[in-house]
């Protein structure tokens, strides 16, 4: 398979190595995610239970994100899951929509990771519904967001293609206080 013409959203805007405050090891550590899929899956109020079902068939290799009632997205590290889940799901069930090169995903994790969120995002992270796991939308900088917590001290955080760079700015300016490295 040939290699994308398409250029990551990010490149030259993560600069690599320890960047902020203080000194020794940095508290946050930023990273481009590259997932291969990322698939949003929809389905019609009276289809619900069947989507429930159909759903965790289809994307055994997918990580599954709940972000409303009947509103999920799908995020593999293998590219092509849009194609499977058009077969597999009959339109009378619900919607599929590639995702894949309209997102940028940039994961924050670290010991600062909960209080540089306390300054990006108007988010209760002591609250249950935002324990690992967990996912919301929301905004970071006046930048639609979606907030996957995926441990204690880590999140994702994927948002527009064409916001990208402003949001990383956003973050880094943010995180400088804290310092922190990228990878």
């Amino acid at each position: 398979m040939a290699e994308s013409m398409i250029a990551w959203p990010l490149d030259g805007h993560l600069p690599v190595g320890r960047h902020g405050a203080g000194s020794g090891e940095a508290s946050l550590t930023l990273s481009e995610l590259r997932p291969g899929s990322i698939v949003e899956v929809g389905c019609w109020p009276d289809t619900l239970n069947r989507m429930q079902i159909v759903l965790p068939q289809l994307g055994r290799d997918a990580t599954v994100l709940s972000l409303a009632p009947g509103r999920w997205w799908l995020v593999s590290a293998q590219p092509g899951l849009a194609r499977e889940l058009e077969r597999g799901i009959d339109p009378g069930l619900g919607a599929v929509v590639d995702l894949s090169d309209a997102r940028a995903v940039l994961q924050v994790s670290g010991t600062a990771t909960i209080e540089l969120m306390s300054r990006l995002v108007p988010l209760d992270f002591g609250a249950e519904r935002l324990a690992p796991g967990s996912c919301a939308e929301t905004v970071a900088g006046h930048i639609g967001v979606t907030l996957h917590r995926t441990g204690t001290d880590c999140v994702e955080l994927y948002v527009f293609r064409g916001f990208a760079r402003s949001f990383v700015h956003s973050v880094r300016q943010a995180a400088a206080a804290f310092g922190y490295q990228v990878r």
